[in-house]
C-alpha cells in the first residue's frame, strides 16, 4: 500500500527538508574534520587558535603533547557541536517525511537549543583550558591562564534557551493537535 499522494504546499518543504538534512550531514562532517584537524598543524593552531583563546604574542609551546591536549580539549565541543547538528539534521529528514509537528520533533528542537546554549556556556571554560595546555611546558612565569567571555557565547546561551523555549512550545501544539485529531 502506497503513502496518500502530498499536499501540493508540503511537497516543497519535503524537498527542503531531505535536501538541508544532506546539507547538515555535509556541514556537520566539514565542522568536526577542520576542527579536529587543526590540532595536526602547529602552523594552524597558531594562527588560528593561539588569537581566539587570548594568547597572541605569548609564547606557546606546540609540542606533541600540548597539541593532543588540545585535540582532546577541543573535542569536548566539538562533540557536543555534532551532536546538535544531528538533531538539526534529524529535524530535516522529519521534514522529508512531511512530519512539521510532532512531540519529536519538539525533543529534537529543544536538544539542539541545549547543544547551542552549553557550547556558549562552555566556552569560556574550554579557552581557558587550551591556554594552559599551550603553556603548561613553558618556564615557570611563561605560563598562562587565559579566560574570556565572548558576546558571541552569550548570544549563543540566549538563542539555546529560546530555541528550547519554541520546542515546549512546539511539544504543547503537538498535544493538542494529537488530543484535537483524537476527537475525529
Amino acid at each position: 500500500m502506497s503513502p496518500p499522494p502530498l499536499d501540493p504546499k508540503l511537497h516543497r518543504v519535503v524537498r527542503l527538508g531531505r535536501a538541508l538534512s544532506v546539507a547538515t550531514l555535509v556541514i556537520l562532517l566539514l565542522l568536526v574534520a577542520s576542527g579536529l584537524g587543526i590540532w595536526l598543524s602547529p602552523g594552524l593552531v597558531e594562527r588560528v587558535i593561539v588569537p581566539r583563546i587570548g594568547l597572541a604574542g605569548h609564547p606557546i609551546a606546540l609540542d606533541g603533547a600540548s597539541l593532543a591536549a588540545g585535540l582532546a580539549i577541543s573535542a569536548i565541543p566539538l562533540g557536543i557541536l555534532a551532536y546538535g547538528l544531528l538533531q538539526v539534521r534529524q529535524i530535516f529528514r522529519d521534514f522529508g517525511r512531511g512530519e512539521l509537528i510532532s512531540a519529536l520533533l519538539a525533543v529534537r528542537l529543544e536538544r539542539f537549543g541545549a547543544a547551542v546554549a552549553l557550547q556558549g556556556l562552555i566556552a569560556p571554560f574550554v579557552g581557558a583550558a587550551l591556554s594552559i595546555a599551550l603553556t603548561l611546558n613553558n618556564p615557570p612565569g611563561a605560563r598562562a591562564i587565559a579566560v574570556s567571555i565572548s558576546s558571541h557565547d552569550v548570544v549563543a546561551v540566549i538563542v539555546g534557551l529560546l530555541v528550547i523555549g519554541v520546542g515546549a512550545v512546539m511539544r504543547e501544539a503537538a498535544r493538542i493537535a494529537e488530543e484535537n485529531a483524537s476527537f475525529v
